[in-house]
């Protein structure tokens, strides 16, 4: 009773730290910025309007009906709202980082049931700190929330084929159908690519009897037409045919948006899980030459990062994160070549060979970095991480000498953490002065409200109807020099929000004008006819 009372200490501390880590990792990404232009404010506006509607089954964007994304993620920002009080940047990244932290916490539970507690716990701290993982736990995105899902749905796969409990398997069905509502076909593409793949690599085809299907399909269909008719009801099925069948099987074959080659996720994957990449290369190279020894626990791992990459190289719409549902896997498969090299006294380079590769890399490559970027001298805001990542070397060589090896491997997470607060306390604040909208689109309200001017437009500004977070209305677009020589002829009096390089191009328009206002390269144009 006592070593099982000790077991249950040391997981309930392990993710305490999991916890405290991320807090520490993520939400100083949160603190004094503003929302992003134009992903944050988009998803930020369709929420709004969603809540001053009433309407949550059809979101709108500018009054218009908003088709890319179901309604699903835009409840928890209303809900982020309702606690916060405002739409602010921490409100809205909160539901992208407590599912960062869920997941976190997800891999942990379920790599303890193939690892120990110290490598599950490590695969944990590799996930949260590569590159593309912690990118999108700190802002506003829909990702993350669908992969909480995705990662229960296999954990609770595995539970149920591992245990032979069939009732788990209908948990999976019904995760696998809240991921699709979240975000569409990625929310069961991955899982049944990693499942099916895994399945007939084992051997084990029969188990497919046992794994409830029909009652799964009926779990899966009954929670996506829970949205589905409500939302044909007030949506009708323009909207319904867009979403299904436009934005879904239009993005998979022949996409009109994010068109790339086969090969991309294989020259972008490398870079997004940075600073862990020579490290899955590693333990690859490790697995392969040990591939007599392959488990069950390793083949599933193995289909999880496999099956669905292979799946969406053919797809013909690709972006980064659409891949992120993997990451787990290969923070699993890093964890368990550190096992495999540390317990069972492998050959050590499969550990420090990458490490070191890794941090000389960095270091080297920080003697690249240009003096200048977009105004911005990065080589000089990222000081304090580059002085720490010299020291990370330093104490690199003296762990590798002293053979702790878990230690080394511990570095590259510590390195990735001073690189987040370096960003996060240093960068953000600055960068967020230079790329907000928020001053301009205050300033744009008090010509509404106090100097009641009603005729407010853009000129080629790019939804300019996701202002209205800070508007609180909506600004037309002029999406041409015709269309704006069209309005200043029609209105007596009116302000345009227009950029500095089209102001230069079209100034010549404006027959009486006056740049009242300017702010990150916009400017707002004083127009009126005496």
């Amino acid at each position: 009773m006592s070593l099982f009372n000790n077991d249950l200490r040391n997981i309930y501390i392990y993710l305490l730290i999991l916890i405290i880590f991320s807090i520490l990792l993520f939400v100083p990404s949160t603190l004094n910025r503003d929302l992003h232009y134009r992903d944050e404010l988009r998803y930020t506006e369709v929420a709004r309007e969603m809540e001053n509607s009433g309407n949550y089954f059809v979101p709108r964007l500018g009054g218009r009906i908003y088709t890319d994304k179901p309604p699903f993620y835009f409840w928890f920002l209303i809900f982020s709202k309702e606690i916060f009080g405002e739409y602010s940047a921490p409100a809205m990244v909160s539901p992208s980082i407590i599912s960062a932290v869920i997941i976190l916490l997800l891999t942990f539970l379920f790599a303890r049931s193939i690892l120990d507690e110290k490598y599950a716990f490590l695969a944990s701290i590799i996930l949260a700190t590569t590159v593309l993982f912690f990118s999108l736990s700190i802002f506003v995105r829909m990702d993350l929330l669908m992969m909480v899902f995705i990662t229960a749905a296999l954990v609770t796969f595995f539970m149920a084929y591992q245990n032979q409990n069939n009732y788990f398997y209908l948990f999976a069905y019904l995760f696998i159908a809240i991921a699709t509502a979240i975000k569409g076909p990625a929310g069961f593409l991955i899982p049944l690519a990693t499942i099916f793949g895994f399945v007939i690599w084992d051997q084990s085809l029969e188990k497919l009897q046992e794994m409830k299907l029909m009652q799964g399909l009926g779990i899966f269909f009954s929670v996506i037409l829970l949205w589905l008719i409500p939302a044909f009801i007030f949506g009708g099925k323009e909207y319904i045919y867009e979403l299904l069948v436009l934005q879904t099987f239009g993005r998979a074959v022949n996409s009109f948006a994010h068109s790339e080659p086969f090969y991309y996720y294989f020259t972008t994957l490398p870079l997004t899980l940075l600073p862990w990449t020579f490290m899955l290369i590693s333990s690859l190279f490790y697995i392969i030459k040990h591939y007599r020894n392959i488990n069950t626990e390793l083949k599933f791992i193995l289909s999880w990062f496999f099956w669905p990459l292979l799946l969406f190289s053919f797809f013909s719409g690709k972006l980064v994160f659409y891949l992120l549902p993997i990451y787990p896997a290969a923070a699993i498969l890093i964890a368990y070549l550190c096992r495999q090299v540390i317990v069972n006294q492998e050959n050590k380079k499969f550990i420090v060979i990458p490490v070191l590769l890794t941090i000389i890399i960095i270091i080297a490559g920080s003697f690249f970095i240009p003096d200048n970027i977009e105004g911005y001298n990065i080589g000089s805001l990222l000081k304090p991480a580059l002085i720490s990542i010299g020291f990370i070397l330093l104490i690199a060589l003296v762990l590798y000498f002293k053979k702790n090896y878990l230690a080394l491997v511990y570095l590259l997470a510590i390195a990735m953490l001073f690189f987040s607060l370096n960003l996060n306390l240093i960068i953000v604040p600055i960068a967020s002065q230079n790329y907000s909208k928020r001053p301009i689109a205050e300033e744009l309200k008090g010509f509404r409200e106090q100097k009641n001017v009603e005729n407010i437009a853009a000129f080629r500004y790019g939804q300019p109807e996701t202002l209205a977070v800070y508007t609180n209305f909506f600004i037309k677009d002029l999406g041409t020099e015709k269309a704006l020589i069209g309005y200043l002829q029609e209105k007596q009096e009116a302000v345009i929000l227009i950029s500095e390089d089209d102001f230069e191009k079209v100034s010549a328009i404006f027959t009486q004008q006056d740049v009242i206002y300017h702010s990150n390269g916009y400017n707002l144009i004083y127009h009126s006819i005496e």
